[in-house]
């Protein structure tokens, strides 16, 4: 996943080129990056005689990423985001990835049972992503083995073999080095597939909670914030419940007591425990039945002790401990730590909470 997101700032490389070749279609450059794939399958194939020919293909490799990415960034440009560019864009993919594995596969520097289950693999990989596409939520990027790091760990193979078989490195036990990538791709594979399976359920119990959910009981949403986390936070709680939300500065109901579960979203602040205005409307009673702390927090490894701080410090100015709470990661403006935190995941996390809470009052 992180490797995946590398591909953005290379757009930025590429813009200047690409609004150069806008005249070109994007489609054109996504069979091309498929030809030079089936060109590199030829390379390995014949790599155990010619090693240079696998210095070739890490080269075939680059160029093939770079058409890749500079044909989404065309698209961008000509404003051509079109659902067929969807298909155009995965389809010649997943036969490049075919071709480059079956020269691999084939070659005789790869055993082909490895060869077919680390393709089986890589293809698990890419179906799982795309599954989620199905039921109407998101492609899943998530790794260790996502497209840019299989990419990636072949060029670093092909460098290993073209040195193993030139005499200056030698191979490690029985096997070659194209073997040994065979061996990381089932068990880095399965481990995305794991990671990825472990997200599209995630949204799969949002896109069930919109779908089923009987919203019958009174609920509200009441945080304060001080960089903009923990409302964004605190919306998508909300946003489960379809519920009111207030700032705490702008409650003016001191008598909470009709609603069924009160949300209180703050971030914790460490020796301040959290914000002054959240303090202050905890001075007060408001005769919460039912309440559940959504916190935000940014300072790593202090943010558990923070946390326990301030469940302890609600608990102690409500008389009853919260039917749940969350601790989400949130960019500190100070420290500059998790940056781009909440991140789609942490909303998420927020989304599901609220949903999860509100089915236990």
């Amino acid at each position: 996943m992180a490797l995946y997101l590398l591909k953005y700032p290379y757009r930025k490389i590429l813009l200047p080129l690409a609004k150069k070749m806008k005249f070109i279609d994007p489609d054109i450059l996504g069979y091309l990056a498929t030809f030079v794939a089936l060109v590199t399958a030829f390379c390995y194939l014949y790599a155990s005689d010619k090693p240079q020919l696998l210095l070739i293909s890490i080269i075939l490799t680059l160029f093939r990423m770079t058409l890749n990415t500079i044909d989404g960034v065309i698209a961008i440009e000509r404003g051509n985001l079109r659902l067929k560019g969807e298909i155009v864009n995965a389809l010649p993919d997943r036969y490049s990835d075919i071709f480059v594995l079956i020269g691999i596969a084939m070659s005789p520097l790869c055993n082909p049972f490895l060869g077919i289950i680390g393709m089986a693999s890589m293809f698990l990989v890419s179906y799982t992503g795309m599954l989620s596409k199905a039921i109407g939520a998101s492609w899943q990027h998530h790794g260790p083995l996502g497209k840019v790091e299989r990419l990636i760990f072949i060029m670093i193979f092909s460098v290993l073999e073209y040195l193993q078989l030139t005499g200056k490195i030698s191979k490690i036990g029985e096997y070659t080095y194209f073997e040994w990538l065979m061996i990381l791709f089932v068990v880095l594979g399965q481990i995305t597939v794991f990671n990825r399976l472990k997200a599209q359920l995630r949204e799969c119990r949002k896109l069930d909670w919109i779908k089923y959910r009987n919203i019958n009981k009174k609920a509200i949403v009441i945080f304060d914030s001080q960089t903009g986390n923990t409302e964004s936070v605190a919306k998508e709680a909300a946003d489960a419940l379809c519920c009111e939300l207030v700032n705490v500065r702008n409650v003016k109901d001191s008598d909470l007591s009709t609603y069924d579960i009160v949300f209180l979203a703050t971030p914790h602040l460490g020796r301040k425990i959290m914000t002054s205005e959240m303090i202050n409307f905890l001075e007060d009673n408001h005769n919460i039945k039912n309440y559940a702390l959504l916190m935000t927090s940014g300072m790593p490894i202090k943010r558990w002790f923070s946390n326990q701080k301030c469940i302890k410090y609600f608990k102690t100015k409500l008389n009853k401990n919260p039917i749940g709470s969350i601790n989400i990661k949130g960019y500190h403006s100070i420290a500059k730590t998790y940056k781009n935190r909440p991140n789609e995941n942490d909303l998420l996390d927020a989304y599901l909470f609220a949903a999860k809470i509100y089915e236990r009052v």
